[in-house]
This record gives structure tokens, C-alpha cells and sequence, in this order.
């Protein structure tokens, strides 16, 4: 007993040293980064403990918020000789607010500091490397201050022992891809100082700096943009620019055409600029690919279908290409609690009702008030075979049960088309 007792205490005494030490870290400001930092390797310590002798103090990194690369030490070839370098976002106390990069190079003696540059801003909102130029690997960083809401995007070219800057600019929303495939382009969307003006710019490698080639005034109603994404639709090729208006979200349609990107119009409506709508609180309906297919589709979601045990839950949703001369719609229903999206035949738009039994069970019936569809959201397996499993959602399953006025083909429509929003 007296055994058991002295390892109880040895559990409490560890347990209490273990919470001091946290309240220490809170108290120093560093809580964030023992949350989400990973333990580094030998090698981070390395090239960690080479800056820390050349800065002569210590510094702190800088994990990037988004992107590409998570980690605040880079390892890759920057410089095209076959050797990997090390870059390295970091603050220092006698470096002042701003985030540094330094560029380590290894050599038989260990690492050393080969040129180091200062920052942007105070934060990193995301990183990534990309092969601008023929040869080597750029490192792509965008600068933020403390709530991300005023951010530049530097490129930097690493080359003769020597960071140059092939980019600087502002932004709210960039994507470096192959554009038009030919080659990777740089796209940015950013507001202007000019009140509720946004513009669209597209960047091309020019030697070794990035030139601009163009650029495009978004629709007026767009405040901020949130993303740029490439997308095809058969031989052509196009962006989405998604951002933030005052009624909520829209998304904003641009067609390669004339080797420009031309916002999409609608002749019928006097050359109005298409894009599509959806409520600012439904933040995970943002564009994307549904098919794999290169395509991307931007979500319009009409008003919430209020339940009894919900007011603001389904909503009917399309998805949408503009860059067709015949628009690409896939509907059905978006559960926002669950973050879920069920397809449904287009025929029944308009002729359906939807009824909420409990918080976990939810109903689709026709006009004649038939069961079509059954929906249930459990963490347990299909009983009895009345229910099957369409989809893994974070810890539960979601289960459908057709009705007999549901005919086999929409039956198979709706099973396919469930789309889990991340």
C-alpha cells in the first residue's frame, strides 16, 4: 500500500512540474509554438544550432501558418548544384519584430550562414518551393502581420551564394501553377488602395525575375479575395477568383481566351459578370474539383431550408462552371453541421421537402409527401441492411435509406455523388 501510494505521489509531483513548465512557456509568449510544433530532427538541430553561433543569441522560428512547407527549416536545392541548402524563417532579439531568412550551406566542417535577408512582415502566412526557373527550386514566402490580414508575397532566387528577389507584392490570394499549361505562371489577387477595388495580376518567369503580364479589375462587389483556382474545361482554360462580398462569398469566373484572362459574361443579362453566390458563414464551400477531372465548380447555395430542429442547417446548393456556354450544374443538399454535400437528381429541384426528425436523422420526401431518401448520421453500422453506408465523416458515419418512390437510377446518383467537405 505504502508502494502505491509513493508512486501516486511521484505521478503528482511529475504532472505538477510538467504544468509549471507549460505556465513558463505560456509566460514567455511560446505556447503556440509547443502546440504545433513538431519535434525537429538532427539535422534541424544542426542547422538550428550553426544560426544560433552566427546570430551569437538564440533565436525563435517561424512555422508557417498554411502552404506548402510546414516547417520553418527548408532543406532543398535553391541553387541547382546538387547539394541541398538550408532556409531558415526566424525572429531574433537583436533583429528586431521582422521574420529573417537565412540561407545555410553545409561543408565538411558542418553548416554556415551563406546570406541571410529580412523579412516582410512580423509572420508567415504560407510557403512553398516551385521551379520558376530552369535549374532550381524557388522559395515562395508570404509575409503576414499579426491577424493575416495585410500580407506580401516575396519570391526569392537563391544563386551565387546571394538571395535576389524575383517578386515582391502585396496580396490576398495568390497560386503559382501552369496556368494555361505552358509553363508555371503566377497568379495574385489583391485589393487596391482604391476603396472596394480588387485586381487580378498574372505573373511569367522572365529571366530570373517574374514580370507582369497582366492584369484584371474583378467585379466591384468583391472586398477581399480568399482564392485562386486553375481550372479546364475541355480545351480551355480558365481561373476561379474566390473572395468575400458584402451579401457573403462569390466566387468569380475568368476564360483564357486571346493570351489574356477575360472575366466571364452572360450576353443575355447585358454583359453581366458572372460569378456565384453563397453565404459568407459557409466558409467550406469553396471551389473545387468534385470529379478529379481538372474542372473546377463554384458553389451557389440558396437560403436554408429551416427544419424543426434547425433553422439554419440544409441549404440547397449547385455547383457551377461558367466557362461552358452551357453552364455545368450538379445539386443538392449541403448539411452545414456535419459538413456533408448530397447530390440529388436534378428533376427534383423545386419538388421536394425536407424534414428533420431529430439532430441526427433527417428526411427527403416528394410533393405526395413519399419517402425519397432517409438520411441518418450515426457513429454504429448500417442495421438490419435498411440503412447503407455512403460516407466517413470525422467520427460518424453517414447511413441512407431509400424510399420506394426513389427509382434505381437516382438511387445511384445520390449514393455516388455524397461529397465530404474538409
Amino acid at each position: 500500500m505504502l508502494q502505491k501510494r509513493g508512486l501516486r505521489l511521484l505521478a503528482a509531483l511529475a504532472c505538477c512540474a510538467l504544468l509549471c513548465a507549460c505556465d513558463s512557456l505560456v509566460a514567455d509568449g511560446n505556447i503556440e509554438d509547443l502546440l504545433r510544433a513538431p519535434r525537429p530532427s538532427e539535422r534541424q538541430n544542426a542547422v538550428q544550432t550553426a544560426l544560433n553561433a552566427y546570430l551569437g543569441e538564440s533565436l525563435q522560428l517561424k512555422y508557417p501558418r498554411g502552404g506548402g512547407e510546414p516547417d520553418p527549416v527548408i532543406f532543398a536545392d535553391l541553387d541547382g548544384d546538387g547539394d541541398e541548402e538550408a532556409a531558415v524563417l526566424y525572429t531574433a532579439p537583436s533583429k528586431g519584430r521582422n521574420v529573417h531568412l537565412s540561407v545555410l550551406e553545409w561543408a565538411e566542417e558542418g553548416w554556415s550562414v551563406a546570406y541571410e535577408v529580412m523579412g516582410l512582415s512580423t509572420e508567415v502566412a504560407e510557403v512553398e518551393l516551385a521551379e520558376l526557373f530552369e535549374g532550381s527550386v524557388q522559395l515562395c514566402v508570404g509575409y503576414a502581420n499579426a491577424n493575416l490580414t495585410d500580407k506580401y508575397l516575396e519570391i526569392y532566387d537563391y544563386r551565387d551564394v546571394t538571395i535576389y528577389s524575383a517578386c515582391r507584392q502585396p496580396y490576398d490570394a495568390y497560386r503559382i501553377a501552369a496556368l494555361t499549361g505552358d509553363g508555371l505562371q503566377l497568379a495574385v489577387a489583391c485589393t487596391t488602395t482604391e476603396p472596394g477595388a480588387s485586381v487580378l495580376q498574372i505573373f511569367t518567369p522572365d529571366g530570373r525575375s517574374m514580370a507582369a503580364r497582366q492584369t484584371a479589375v474583378l467585379d466591384e462587389r468583391i472586398e477581399r479575395c480568399t482564392g485562386i483556382y486553375p481550372t479546364v474545361c475541355g480545351a480551355m482554360y480558365g481561373l476561379v477568383v474566390d473572395g468575400v462580398t458584402t451579401q457573403g462569398a462569390a466566387a468569380q469566373f475568368f476564360r483564357w481566351q486571346d493570351e489574356a484572362f477575360h472575366p466571364c459574361t452572360d450576353d443575355s443579362e447585358e454583359q453581366a459578370l458572372l460569378f456565384s453566390q453563397r453565404p459568407k458563414t459557409l466558409a467550406a464551400l469553396t471551389p473545387r474539383d468534385l470529379a478529379g477531372s481538372g474542372e473546377v465548380l463554384a458553389a451557389e447555395a440558396g437560403a436554408s431550408v429551416p427544419t424543426l430542429h434547425a433553422a439554419r442547417r440544409f441549404y440547397p446548393v449547385d455547383w457551377v462552371d461558367h466557362l461552358s456556354g452551357r453552364p455545368l450544374r450538379r445539386y443538392g443538399v449541403y448539411d452545414e453541421q456535419y459538413g456533408y454535400f448530397l447530390r440529388l437528381p436534378e428533376g427534383w429541384r423545386g419538388q421536394i421537402s425536407i424534414t428533420a426528425q431529430s439532430d441526427s436523422d433527417w428526411q427527403i420526401r416528394d410533393e405526395r409527401g413519399r419517402l425519397l431518401c432517409a438520411v441518418r448520421i450515426d457513429d454504429r453500422a448500417a442495421a438490419n441492411g435498411v440503412y447503407v453506408e455512403a460516407a466517413r465523416l470525422p467520427e460518424k458515419k453517414l447511413l441512407l435509406n431509400f424510399g420506394e418512390a426513389c427509382l434505381p437510377g437516382q438511387i445511384s446518383l445520390i449514393r455516388d455523388g455524397v461529397l465530404v467537405l474538409e
